[in-house]
């Protein structure tokens, strides 16, 4: 079995199940900027303005560089599937899953309990299973998303110092 088969059936299997749209419709809109923004907030409340801009910089590097990636591979996205919400453009890879992982990748340090890191990381992986469950996004596309926005918010994390110089 090929990959590209094995992740064709990976997708079919997850997007046939229409009793978890509304909670999979759900969690993929949490991965939309509004959550984001309350996570920009949050932080800034509590840990500061240094920490609340080095976690925008981590989402706004990882909005810009899924979008050049999506224009370099031009992978379409699944054309012969349910289609639970609407998304445009290229598939490869997904967005929601990258700002999701360097999401959970930027705050694991910040918090210090640790049943909360656990359901920060579950909520990002969610967030990516709910791409392909809503049909726009394959398997591979979630795993180098998330694959790419761990390397995001780990660098964001080291480089928190030096981001946190620009913001006075």
């Amino acid at each position: 079995m090929s990959l590209s088969t094995l992740n064709y059936q990976i997708l079919q299997s997850l997007n046939s199940h229409p009793t978890l749209d509304p909670i999979m419709i759900f969690l993929s809109s949490m991965g939309d900027y509004i959550l984001w923004l309350a996570i920009f907030v949050a932080l800034y409340l509590w840990k500061g303005k240094r920490v609340a801009f080095s976690y925008a910089f981590v989402v706004l590097v990882a909005t810009i560089l899924i979008f050049i990636l999506k224009l370099f591979f031009e992978i379409p996205r699944p054309d012969d599937v349910r289609f639970v919400i609407e998304a445009h453009g290229y598939s490869m890879p997904s967005g929601h899953t990258s700002r999701s992982f360097a999401s959970a990748m930027f705050l694991h340090p910040l918090v210090n309990n640790g049943k909360f890191r656990l359901l920060i990381w579950i909520l990002a992986a969610l967030i990516g299973l709910s791409r392909i469950f809503v049909g726009v996004h394959y398997p591979s596309d979630v795993l180098v998303g998330a694959l790419i926005g761990c390397i995001i918010g780990y660098v964001g994390i080291k480089m928190q110092p030096y981001i946190a110089k620009c913001v006075d």
